[in-house]
């Protein structure tokens, strides 16, 4: 008689289990790779971006988000944990040698554990590799960066919805576009027909700051490429929205677009200024009002977290972020930088409030002061360092008090400096080391075992 009534339980429990699972919102998160704020609804006037534009009126614009790292696999390490990345590990390029401590806690295996269909598109970027189960991968496309086809990834997303409409489960799909991500070379200008028309050196009246400060034939030679990817990339992200909505799922899906960090420009990718920090956050579904413009200070930490919540999952207690909907409000946001590539080491920490913003230089270049403070109101472009200002000594030592809690409460294992000394020492080893071919790059890469030297 028992096993009667547990099994007439367990039958009647079922559809109620079933229809639990079809409620739950499905996620699906894309990062383009190096994208800051170049989109014509971040303020963009070289060219439009009308799909993403769209994306933002139908849900809500983030004007204040922040990557933990201007680095791709640390910051991708950070959106993935919730963790930054000096307390995850990751502080440098995966696939050079750099990866997370072991038992780190991963968006993936916490939705797959509550029941989600997982699934990616484009790159992970992120070693340990099996500390994020999928169910479900792309097939292989024989190119050296399949997603800059990105009518081959709506093609692929499409399997991807129906597997998870046949598994009767929720999804949680992670689609990593490669534009606008370099190198700026010809064959980049139109993939698969997109863009269907191009934009030209000739069209581009205002480049943008290059490294190494090209003359303006170059300059405009690489933004013209710079604008193809970044048109192309918003086509894709339409096609694969026109997946989705083809599906049947997009009124019960919560979209999540992001930059992983700023472009290669001058004081971008692998610095800690704006250009470099400052990305685009859009983000519409189930609980995101349409035509939202939010100011709050957000960062790529905050993400994991919201995801867990909109889904009804447990936030581990050592998530760093805290959940940006329906809403949130912090004093103070945070970035570092550390290692980009073994021989890059660049070791920044700031904070920023609603006005200014202090930069720690722990390894300054020549140009740099220990410590940089600018206005963020009167000076977007970080050019005036008022750290030394009479009249913002108040100020200084409130974001410098900020930091150091920062650092103090998350481990920050650079409060050492004979860590910083280490680091420095290991570094200018690994350069010293011959350069291996990685894809169009010649590179250096952490030998085996020599991770620990930074320890």
């Amino acid at each position: 008689m028992k096993h009667i009534f547990t099994l007439l339980t367990a039958l009647l429990l079922a559809p109620l289990a079933a229809l639990h699972a079809a409620e739950r919102p499905n996620v699906l998160l894309i990062t383009a790779d190096d994208l800051g704020c170049q989109l014509s609804c971040y303020g963009e006037k070289r060219f439009e971006t009308p799909r993403l534009d769209a994306l933002a009126k139908q849900g809500a614009r983030f004007e204040n988000f922040y990557v933990a790292q201007s680095s791709c696999s640390p910051s991708r390490a950070a959106l993935l944990t919730g963790r930054w990345p000096h307390q995850n590990g990751q502080i440098g390029l995966a696939h050079l040698g750099f990866k997370m401590r072991a038992g780190q806690k991963t968006l993936p295996a916490l939705l797959k554990t509550a029941g989600y269909r997982t699934g990616i598109i484009g790159k992970l970027h992120v070693e340990p590799a099996a500390d994020f189960p999928w169910d479900w991968m792309s097939d292989k496309k024989v190119a050296a960066k399949p997603t800059q086809d990105v009518k081959w990834v709506a093609e692929q997303s499409r399997k991807f919805f129906a597997t998870a409409k046949d598994a009767k489960q929720p999804f949680f799909y992670y689609v990593n576009f490669f534009d606008p991500h370099g190198p700026y070379t010809p064959d980049v200008h139109q993939i698969a027909g997109l863009p269907e028309k191009p934009s030209q050196p000739a069209d581009v009246s205002d480049p943008y700051p290059m490294m190494g400060r090209p003359p303006e034939v170059a300059a405009k030679r690489v933004t013209a490429t710079i604008i193809n990817t970044i048109r192309r990339l918003d086509a894709g992200v339409g096609l694969l929205l026109d997946e989705l909505d083809a599906a049947g799922v997009a009124d019960n899906t919560l979209v999540v677009f992001l930059g992983d960090n700023g472009l290669p420009v001058v004081r971008g990718k692998t610095w800690s200024y704006e250009p470099g920090v400052h990305v685009p956050l859009l983000m519409r579904g189930p609980d995101v009002e349409p035509g939202q413009i939010r100011g709050d200070l957000a960062s790529a930490v905050d993400l994991m977290p919201t995801i867990l919540r909109t889904a009804g999952v447990a936030v581990p207690e050592e998530v760093a972020g805290q959940p940006l909907l329906p809403s949130a409000k912090r004093e103070f946001l945070f970035t570092e930088m550390n290692f980009h590539e073994p021989q890059i080491l660049r070791v920044q920490r700031s904070v920023r409030d609603e006005h200014f913003k202090l930069l720690l230089n722990l390894t300054p270049a020549a140009d740099q002061s220990p410590v940089e403070l600018f206005d963020l109101r009167s000076d977007p472009g970080e050019t005036k360092n008022l750290a030394s200002d009479p009249a913002r000594q108040d100020t200084r030592a409130k974001l410098e008090a900020a930091l150091r809690v920062w650092r103090e409460t998350s481990a920050d294992p650079t409060l050492d400096a004979a860590r910083v000394k280490r680091w420095q020492d290991a570094s200018t080893k690994w350069g010293k080391l011959p350069k291996i071919k990685a894809g169009p790059n010649m590179v250096v890469r952490i030998p085996e075992g020599e991770l620990k030297l930074l320890d």
